[in-house]
């Protein structure tokens, strides 16, 4: 018989999973290094494509589904990954409403970018665990406990410290950012019910059925705001441009590995330490933003960075600890039965 852990070893509940990270650690340390890259990828591309002659921030999430749906597409034909059909009419309709949240939270984060710098939108997306928090109440039914909240404090304090320190601050992009992250909190929220034991979607096939619902709608919105005789002139402009060819192309690849490896981190190394990997990767592609495009950042700016970082990693930990007692309550339970 195996001799049990000591005390101070792993918390219950968490022996599997930390286990199953000794057993393939490489994939992990890959998922979480190709989900850094390639969201590195993605904001500077939609950065340079902002800020030239493209401009269409709606097409150009309607092109990162496109591409998302057809990378799905060719890893279920070549054997990869299998199709998982919808269950039932409800789980399409929350399917559907989890694409149309993703839409719109891509959508205004792109357009963010025409007013404000990567630094700031990045610094600004960390407070994304508050909304998702808040969200959960409304659609989970999740109240958090009140040293959840208090640690929501300097992730949202620090967010606004550091748009009111940062040079070039514009208020709508403030709110464009911010509208992106209440989006990206519902997202987190349905995404969470359909990846559950009741929809019986993996990620791969939750991925490609978003893709889907989201070009139905995307295509459409694209013509309306921003017009058909537009777009074409726009995409003849970056067929005649090589760099700007190149880049749109990363920009959508780079879109669906940030979605892919996402998912493949969630798998890895779970839910909360993803959330926690999230913060670390907005710090990561802050700093490389700042080196990329040389935007200035002033101190308070970085001490607001600081603080939104601290503020979610605190976050990150309360979570962890919450459920750990749940476990502990579990077992507890189950023993005396």
């Amino acid at each position: 018989m195996a001799p049990s852990k000591p005390d101070g070893g792993l918390a219950p509940g968490e022996s599997s999973g930390a286990r199953r990270q000794a057993r393939v650690p490489l994939r992990a340390v890959a998922a979480v290094a190709g989900w850094y890259c390639s969201t590195v990828v993605l904001i500077t591309t939609n950065k340079l494509l902002m800020s030239t002659d493209f401009g269409l921030p709606v097409f150009l999430t309607f092109l990162h589904m496109l591409v998302s749906f057809c990378w799905c597409e060719f890893s279920a034909n070549a054997g990869w990954s299998r199709r998982a059909p919808l269950k039932s009419w409800r789980d399409a309709l929350k399917v559907f409403a989890l694409s149309q949240t993703l839409a719109v939270s891509v959508a205004l984060a792109v357009a963010s970018f025409k007013y404000v710098e990567v630094s700031l939108e990045q610094a600004l997306a960390a407070s994304s665990p508050a909304f998702t928090a808040a969200a959960g109440v409304v659609i989970l039914g999740k109240r958090e406990r009140t040293k959840i909240w208090i640690t929501l404090v300097p992730v949202m304090g620090g967010a606004m410290l550091a748009a009111g320190g940062e040079p070039r601050f514009h208020a709508l992009g403030v709110c464009l950012v911010f509208a992106s992250n209440v989006a990206r909190g519902v997202k987190s929220c349905l995404q969470e019910l359909l990846l559950g034991k009741e929809a019986g979607l993996d990620s791969m096939s939750l991925l490609r059925w978003m893709s889907l619902f989201s070009m139905t709608t995307l295509l459409p919105m694209a013509c309306v705001l921003e017009g058909p005789g537009v777009i074409a002139t726009k995409l003849a402009f970056v067929r005649e441009n090589r760099k700007l060819c190149i880049s749109l192309l990363a920009n959508c690849s780079g879109a669906f590995l940030v979605n892919l490896t996402q998912f493949a981190v969630t798998g890895e190394v779970g839910a909360l330490s993803m959330q926690v990997l999230g913060n670390v990767k907005n710090v990561f592609t802050t700093t490389v933003s700042v080196f990329v495009f040389q935007n200035p950042v002033s101190a308070q700016g970085v001490l607001g960075y600081t603080i939104t970082t601290l503020g979610a990693f605190a976050f990150g930990r309360e979570k962890q600890k919450e459920r750990a007692e749940a476990a502990v309550a579990r077992e507890a339970g189950e023993s005396s039965q």
